[in-house]
C-alpha cells in the first residue's frame, strides 16, 4: 500500500512523482555559478552539518526520496515503496540501471551499508536519531531493501530524502570523504577549499536528457558586498542564502530576480544547560522575559520572518497559537536573576559564527536588546569552521541556527528530545514532558494526536526552554535573469537537474 506523504508544514498530500518543470531534451546549458559564504568543511554526505556542504551533497548524490520545492515527496533511487499496515516495516524498490560515477551499478547492499552506517554510533552521524528507529535493514533481493521500524512511523518514506541521507557505494565507505562518488546528476572534479568546488555533467545520469547543465561552479564568497558585485557584473549567476537586508534592493534589479520564502529555519541563542549560569532555569527564563522577539525579528531579518517557540513556524499547523509573544519584561527578567543568585546581573561572553552576517547581527541586537534584562555581553567572533570543534555543545552561550527539515518530526526530535543527536551537541536539554510529547508525536499517525503533542511540547518549552528561539527565517535567493527552470528550495537546496543558463 502506498502511503500518503506529510510535508514539512503538517499538510497530508499524495505522492508526487512528476517534476516541478517542463520536460525538454537536453539543451546545452553552459556552466553555472553559485556564491556561497563558506569553505565546504566535509564531503561524506553523511557526515555534513551546514547550507554549503548539502547544496553540494544534493547535486553529487541522490536519496531514496527528494524532497521537491512544494514539500512534497517524489521517488528518487526508489521507484516506489509499500508499508506494512502497522508502518513499521517498509520496502523500498530501487531503480535499476542506475550508475554511480565510478560506472557501478547501484544496488541494494549500497543502501543497506549506508544505512548500517548512519545509524552506528561510532560513525557520529548528525542525523542519526532521525534513524534510530530502525532495528534492521536488509536486501530482499538486488533491488530491494527492507526497514523494520521500531515504533510505527508514517513519515518513514519522507525521511529517505532528508539532506544525510544520500547513497554512495558500499565498498568506498571509508573514501567517500576525500574521494565524492554518487549517483547525481554532477561529478565531483575538483574543490580547493576557500575557492571554489566544479562539478561536471553526469552523462550516465538516470533520468534521460538530464542534467541540462554542463557544469556548476560553488564559488566561495564570504564578504557579502563583493558577492553582490559579482552577481550584478555576472561573475557569478546565483547568490545562495541572500542576506535579508539584500531582498528589496535586489528587488530593484532589472537583471535580477529575488525569490524570499517562509521556512522552518530558525536561529537561537544556544545556551548549555549543563553549564552555569544556564544550568538554571531562571537564568533561561529570564532571558527569554527580557527580550522582545518582535524586535528581534525587525532588526535581524528586516522583516523576513516570524518569532517562534522552537522549530515549528508560525505557518505550520501545529503551531502553538495559544501561547503570546509577550512584550519585554525587564523588571520580571532582572526579579527571576535576583532569585537565582545574579542580583546585579550578569556578564557573558555570547559567541557569533564570524562571516554569517545574520547571526552576527542577531548577536549585535540581544547585546543591545537584553542589557536592560541584566545580560551583559561581549560579542565573540569565531569563524563557522571552528563550530564543530570549539564551540558546539561546548561553550555556555552562542549564537547558531538549522535549516528546515522535511518533516515536523525531524524539525524537532533530533533537537529538544533529551537522547537526540542534535540536542547532544547543542544545549544538552532535558526535560520529560518534551520527550513523552515527542515520543507520542512519531508513534501515531493520527493528525489531530500530533498536533496536541506537538502543541504540549511548545508550553513546556515556553515554561523551561532550552534556550532562545529567536525566530523562524525567510529563505531568499537572488538569481540573475538568464538563470532558467531553477526554483527556490525551502529547504536550501538546489535542484539543478532542469537548469540552464541563457
Amino acid at each position: 500500500m502506498k502511503i500518503t506523504r506529510r510535508t514539512l508544514l503538517g499538510t497530508t498530500l499524495a505522492l508526487a512523482s512528476e517534476p516541478l518543470f517542463n520536460e525538454t531534451s537536453r539543451a546545452a546549458g553552459g556552466t553555472l555559478s553559485i556564491g556561497l559564504s563558506t569553505s565546504i568543511a566535509v564531503l561524506d554526505p553523511m557526515l555534513t552539518t551546514s547550507g554549503d556542504e548539502y547544496i553540494y551533497g544534493n547535486l553529487v548524490f541522490n536519496g531514496l526520496t527528494r524532497i521537491r520545492e512544494d514539500l512534497t515527496t517524489q521517488p528518487d533511487l526508489a521507484e516506489s515503496w509499500t508499508h506494512s499496515d502497522d508502518l513499521k516495516q517498509w520496502t523500498f524498490q530501487l531503480r535499476k540501471g542506475v550508475k554511480f560515477h565510478h560506472g557501478r551499478e547501484l544496488e541494494a547492499e549500497d543502501v543497506v551499508a549506508f544505512f548500517k552506517r548512519i545509524i552506528d554510533p561510532k560513525t557520529a552521524a548528525p542525523s542519526r536519531s532521525n534513524y534510530a528507529i530502525v532495528t534492521n535493514v536488509s536486501a530482499t533481493d538486488r533491488y530491494s531493501v527492507q526497514f523494520e521500524l521500531s515504533i510505527p512511523y508514517g513519515g518513514f518514506a519522507d525521511i529517505m530524502g532528508d539532506r544525510q541521507a544520500k547513497i554512495t557505494p558500499y565498498e568506498l565507505a571509508g573514501e567517500i570523504a576525500k574521494k565524492p562518488i554518487g549517483t547525481g546528476p554532477f561529478i565531483f572534479q575538483s574543490y580547493t577549499p576557500g575557492d571554489r568546488m566544479i562539478l561536471t555533467r553526469n552523462p550516465n545520469y538516470f533520468e534521460p536528457g538530464l542534467p541540462r547543465l554542463d557544469s556548476v561552479v560553488l564559488r566561495i564568497i564570504p564578504e557579502p558586498s563583493v558577492k553582490t558585485a559579482a552577481l550584478k557584473s555576472g561573475d557569478i549567476d546565483i547568490i545562495w542564502n541572500l542576506p535579508l537586508e539584500q531582498v528589496k534592493p535586489l528587488s530593484a534589479e532589472p537583471d535580477l530576480r529575488v525569490e524570499s520564502l517562509a521556512t522552518s529555519s530558525w536561529d537561537a541563542v544556544i545556551m548549555n544547560n549543563q553549564a552555569p549560569p544556564f544550568n538554571d532555569v531562571r537564568v533561561r527564563r529570564a532571558f527569554q522575559l527580557g527580550v522582545d522577539k518582535r524586535d528581534v525579528v525587525e532588526l535581524t531579518l528586516f522583516g523576513e520572518g516570524a518569532p517562534t517557540i522552537s522549530p515549528i513556524p508560525r505557518t505550520s499547523p501545529f503551531f502553538a497559537q495559544d501561547i503570546p509573544i509577550n512584550k519585554a519584561d525587564p523588571a520580571a527578567a532582572r526579579k527571576l536573576l535576583a532569585e537565582a543568585g545574579h542580583a546585579d546581573g550578569l556578564s557573558l561572553t555570547l559567541i557569533v559564527p564570524e562571516g554569517r552576517t545574520q547571526r552576527e547581527r542577531l548577536g549585535v541586537a540581544l547585546q543591545q536588546l537584553a542589557k536592560s534584562a541584566g545580560f551583559d555581553f561581549s560579542i565573540k567572533k569565531t569563524p563557522m569552521s571552528a563550530y564543530t570543534a570549539e564551540v558546539s555543545g561546548k561553550a555556555p552561550c552562542y549564537i547558531d541556527g538549522y535549516f528546515a527539515r522535511p518533516t515536523v518530526d525531524t524539525s524537532v526530535y533530533p533537537f529538544l528530545h533529551s537522547t537526540g543527536s542534535w540536542n547532544q551537541q547543542l544545549w544538552h536539554y532535558k526535560n520529560e514532558a518534551v520527550d513523552a510529547a515527542l515520543d507520542a508525536a512519531r508513534q501515531t499517525g493520527d493528525l489531530e494526536k500530533q498536533k496536541a503533542a506537538y502543541i504540549a511540547v511548545q508550553h513546556a518549552l515556553n515554561d523551561d526552554p532550552a534556550g532562545f528561539f529567536a525566530y523562524s527565517v525567510n529563505y531568499a535567493c537572488a538569481y540573475r535573469k538568464s538563470v532558467q527552470d531553477v526554483k527556490t528550495h525551502p529547504m536550501l537546496l538546489f535542484d539543478l537537474r532542469y537548469g540552464t543558463k541563457a
